[in-house]
């Protein structure tokens, strides 16, 4: 590896560490077999846990988990699909279960009517009203690292102004597209990076590419999702002290509350530690609460996405579906204890817009 990549951070390595966590057993918090909710919802794992959590406030929500038994079933008598995994996955199968255009199959299955709404940790693409993304939080995402080595826990963005220059400063952006490829730990000794991204169809994994500028052909010789297997917000990948991978710090507080929480959460930080981005840290202690800092650099609105159609719909499913979703004084942006309480900050008065973000199918 080139000299000239190597910086001699590790010395400061030390700074804005969050705590470090570990893994337990796998649990998943789907409706119980046999019951089916009013409105079915798959998609972001960034947001299972919240709407989750919203569902025991708001008993209309079905939320099914982004990971877990390989199909589901969201209606009774309906038909055993595959379980989108990701915002991408969740919006691409929302549009198979509502699309006006006759095709409404999910991975060969028909699944017309099936769901009601998707989860997403991106907002929408594409020029077209056929889908509303509703804000209802607001989440922020830095880089997590192993707490067990001494990468730089201070990194600033970078931009695309410092492409051309010799030596490439230490940013996330040139981690990513590989002009920077390894650090000097405590010892001055030389650590290979390995940029890691989550599982493909992760509204993460899109955001934090469009955050620091960069396309999946910039990051396709350099970073890495192992496979496909890494799944966003789990520290299981992040195994060597030079890994480094994005991670929603609301669901790194959520995993953190996970035993405090009216639902199950899946606590899979392992080894990680988050880092600071231009000396922001990413979470903050109020009164001895670990929250979310709302000043954090790179944050994003969360959303449940819906059929346009159904936010003007009078019939009572549909009257349900904007009770529960669209506005501010809805079932969901009524509940800012619970969106606290899972890591999440406020959408504010954003929460429940049904006007601002659209989007076509997804197909």
């Amino acid at each position: 590896m080139q000299k000239k990549n190597q910086r001699r951070l590790g010395l400061i390595a030390g700074l804005a560490l969050v705590g470090v966590a570990f893994g337990t057993i796998p649990a998943f918090a789907d409706p119980a077999a046999g019951t089916y909710a009013q409105l079915s919802g798959t998609g972001s794992d960034t947001t299972q846990d919240l709407v989750g959590g919203l569902s025991t406030a708001v008993t209309a929500i079905g939320n099914y988990d982004a990971t877990g038994t390989e199909t589901i079933q969201t209606k009774s008598g309906g038909p055993s699909f595959l379980r989108p995994n990701g915002s991408g996955n969740g919006v691409k199968a929302l549009s198979a279960s509502i699309n006006s255009t006759g095709i409404k199959v999910w991975n060969s299955v028909d699944i017309t009517g099936q769901l009601d709404f998707a989860r997403s940790s991106s907002g929408p693409k594409g020029s077209g009203s056929d889908l509303t993304y509703i804000p209802f939080a607001k989440d922020a995402v830095t880089y997590a690292v192993n707490a067990g080595g001494s990468f730089p826990r201070d990194i600033p963005i970078g931009s695309s102004s410092q492409d051309s220059v010799s030596p490439a400063p230490f940013t996330l952006r040139n981690i990513y597209r590989c002009a920077v490829t390894e650090y000097a730990d405590a010892d001055f000794n030389t650590v290979a990076i390995r940029a890691l991204l989550p599982q493909s169809g992760s509204g993460t994994r899109s955001f934090w590419l469009s955050t620091l500028g960069l396309t999946e052909t910039d990051v396709a010789s350099c970073a890495t999702d192992i496979g496909n297997t890494v799944q966003e917000h789990s520290g299981a990948q992040v195994t060597g002290i030079g890994d480094i991978v994005p991670f929603s710090i609301a669901q790194y507080v959520a995993q953190g509350n996970h035993n405090t929480l009216p639902t199950t959460v899946l606590e899979r930080r392992y080894q990680v530690a988050l880092g600071s981005i231009g000396g922001s840290k990413p979470v903050i202690n109020n009164d001895g609460v670990v929250e979310l800092n709302s000043a954090f650099p790179i944050s994003r609105n969360v959303y449940n996405v819906v059929a346009t159609s159904r936010l003007s719909g009078t019939s009572a499913a549909d009257l349900l579906l904007q009770a529960t979703f669209a506005g501010t004084s809805s079932t969901v942006c009524s509940n800012t204890a619970l969106i606290k309480q899972y890591g999440f900050g406020s959408a504010g008065t954003l929460c429940g817009n049904t006007t601002t973000y659209k989007s076509p199918y997804t197909l």
